[in-house]
């Protein structure tokens, strides 16, 4: 089942107009752009651990430097 880049309900297809929908937030979307959500936050997830990894990396050459 595929969850609301939005609210995270479920959304429900409609066969004859090819879209999704959810039930909650009123979100009408495409098949692409479920796809284009998915990609920037699998992205932004990307850059968040990227950045979060070079921190660690500093703090810990920071700390090995002081003994």
């Amino acid at each position: 089942m595929r969850s609301c880049p939005y609210c995270g309900s479920t959304l429900t297809f409609d066969r004859m107009e090819k879209i999704y929908s959810c039930g909650r937030c009123g979100a009408v979307l495409t098949l692409q752009e479920l796809v284009e959500h998915r990609e920037k936050a699998r992205a932004e997830k990307e850059k968040m651990l990227k950045e979060r990894r070079r921190h660690e990396e500093y703090l810990e050459w920071w700390l090995s430097s002081k003994k």
